[in-house]
């Protein structure tokens, strides 16, 4: 286990540098324990889990709520990391994505993707021939849509509970029967409830216990050799609840690398769309 402060500035020029590719000029640097941790292993793919709305604060709350996200930690490795102003969803997934500032990928809502010359690190990853693909909200997998392989967006139509399992399900059929390489999917079930519907601490206990849910899925069927990175875009900043993240500006950043294997514990659909 490693506790170390870094920025989300990080996040993507590590990736790039385990896959052998470059981002020009970023704004973030390499985070040398990840290069350490990795080195030797046969990492067939990666998977880049952004949870929305849990600081490193409220992710301590938490407790055994999120146990197998804690067991993640425990046997892989814990950052704190930075997040940057302003502490919204799109900017900071921008940064995450890029390693670029806002001030310098000017992502600031879902249409900027269209109009900005950065790219990120899932788009330079296939244009160097790594499979790559993105599972977000209907919106921004359209706005990825020829910039990676496989973008797959996911209306929030049955609750977002719901929309965090397809989500997961879909990421689990991407990599089996599209061979990505490299995926990044957002998870929101906390954020959309602190905003939305937490009336109690139990409320917000319950929308964790989803997010643990999905992660466990994850690590019980992904059948190759996988790196995942699991963060955070910003910690709560609903005010009501900001209280449980203590004002911290820091969020979360779990490396954990899963040996592979043939058989998974589900028996997932045969057929994936490549289209939002």
């Amino acid at each position: 286990m490693v506790l170390t402060t870094y920025t989300q500035l990080d996040i993507a020029p590590t990736i790039a540098r385990i896959l052998d590719i470059r981002i020009p000029d970023h704004d973030g640097k390499e985070i040398w324990e990840v290069m350490r941790y990795t080195e030797g292993k046969n990492i067939e793919q990666i998977l880049l889990v952004i949870i929305d709305g849990i600081g490193v604060t409220l992710y301590t709350k938490l407790g055994d709520t999120i146990q197998d996200l804690k067991k993640l930690s425990r046997d892989g490795l814990f950052f704190e990391c930075k997040s940057l102003p302003p502490r919204i969803t799109t900017p900071n997934i921008g940064t995450i994505l890029t390693g670029y500032t806002p001030e310098h990928h000017l992502l600031y809502k879902v249409a900027d993707v269209f109009y900005t010359p950065i790219r990120s690190v899932l788009e330079i990853a296939s244009e160097n021939g790594i499979k790559s693909g993105i599972i977000i909200e209907t919106m921004g997998a359209k706005s990825m849509l020829n910039r990676v392989d496989v973008a797959i967006g996911v209306e929030n139509t049955r609750g977002i509970v719901d929309y965090d399992r397809r989500i997961t399900d879909l990421a689990l059929k991407a990599f089996k029967l599209e061979n990505v390489t490299l995926m990044a999917i957002h998870l929101r079930a906390v954020d959309n409830c602190l905003h939305h519907y937490a009336e109690s601490w139990e409320d917000v206990m319950y929308s964790a216990t989803t997010i643990n849910g999905n992660i466990k899925r994850l690590i019980d069927n992904l059948s190759k050799s996988t790196l995942l990175l699991i963060t955070s875009d910003h910690p709560v900043h609903v005010p009501k609840w900001a209280y449980v993240d203590n004002d911290s500006i820091n969020v979360p950043l779990i490396v954990y690398y899963k040996y592979g294997h043939k058989n998974s514990t589900e028996n997932l659909d045969q057929t994936v769309s490549t289209k939002a």
